[in-house]
């Protein structure tokens, strides 16, 4: 099958809202998998100085619309809205055009994922480079995150990755809502939580999900993973963190239903959050139930941890 490849190379004096909001005109036209490509600012850890020409001096989004009857109808209307938002919000924006088949679009953004620092302890590599630890406490993580979310170089899973860093406690019950490669739940294997649980609602992530955890060691009978509805995902099931790390409007939508699958003092840690959001996703929380106990920032956005 082929695809028509969809990037938006912008400039903005608020990048992070600027993004959000080209994300969101993609998945108003149904297109989940994004590829999200950054000026880097430093070499990852330093590793690999020396392949520096592979990154980008823009920003830019990248988004595959199928190549069907509706294909120039659906990019002239993507062209309207982009124009109207960026007109409203004062940023520039240009659009580029490609076919590629179905393979080249799962492997194009491989060349720009490096191994990358993103807690304290936990590095997270692809599995096609090879990586030396530099610290005898290092903890590695390796990712082939294939269509799915999550090669785990984004800030919002530097924050949900800290954030596990220093709240799961050995033995801990781990629930990951919207999982896409399964980083999170690695990540929870990896610091000591007792059991993993995750819910998706795209097949690829899930099966992306499932053979990293295996691919990072995790035995098949310490987690689980099912497609579909957060409540009859997880049945009757309780957990002592929840963590997501999923866009903002969705994490307010599920709120109700997170209270009823967490234990009496567990926590919720959500990342996901742009800046101007914050205030927002924590009124919320707060009127649900959470006793809001810790929030980090990283680049324009955070993430809110809360008890239950």
């Amino acid at each position: 099958m082929k695809w028509e490849q969809v990037e938006v190379m912008f400039d903005s004096d608020n990048i992070e809202a600027t993004k959000d909001k080209i994300m969101n005109i993609f998945y108003d036209f149904g297109v989940r998998d994004l590829q999200i490509d950054e000026p880097m600012e430093k070499n990852p850890l330093d590793y690999y100085s020396n392949e520096h020409n592979f990154f980008r001096n823009n920003y830019s989004i990248i988004g595959y619309f199928p190549m069907n009857i509706y294909l120039e109808d659906k990019k002239i209307v993507f062209e309207e809205k982009l124009t109207e938002i960026s007109e409203k919000e004062n940023f520039i924006f240009q659009i580029f055009y490609g076919e590629v088949d179905e393979k080249d679009w799962q492997n194009v953004w491989k060349k720009y994922f490096f191994p990358e620092k993103i807690g304290e302890r936990i590095v997270v590599k692809p599995t096609w480079k090879d990586y030396e630890k530099k610290d005898e406490d290092e903890i590695i993580i390796e990712i082939d995150p294939g269509l799915a979310f999550g090669t785990g170089t984004h800030p919002t899973t530097f924050l949900c990755v800290k954030m596990l860093e220093k709240y799961i406690k050995s033995g801990d019950s781990l629930l990951d809502i919207g999982t896409g490669s399964g980083i999170l739940m690695i990540a929870g294997d990896k610091l000591g939580a007792g059991s993993l649980y995750g819910t998706d609602i795209d097949e690829e992530a899930i099966k992306a999900a499932e053979e990293n955890l295996l691919l990072n060691g995790v035995l098949k009978d310490k987690f689980t993973i099912k497609k579909g509805d957060l409540l009859e995902a997880v049945c009757e099931n309780k957990f002592d963190i929840v963590v997501s790390n999923i866009l903002a409007k969705v994490i307010m939508d599920l709120l109700d239903d997170i209270t009823k699958v967490i234990k009496s003092g567990g926590l919720f840690i959500t990342s996901g959050i742009i800046l101007e959001q914050k205030e927002l996703v924590i009124s919320k929380m707060k009127r649900v139930g959470f006793e809001i106990i810790d929030i980090m920032e990283e680049d324009g956005w955070i993430s809110v941890v809360g008890r239950i």
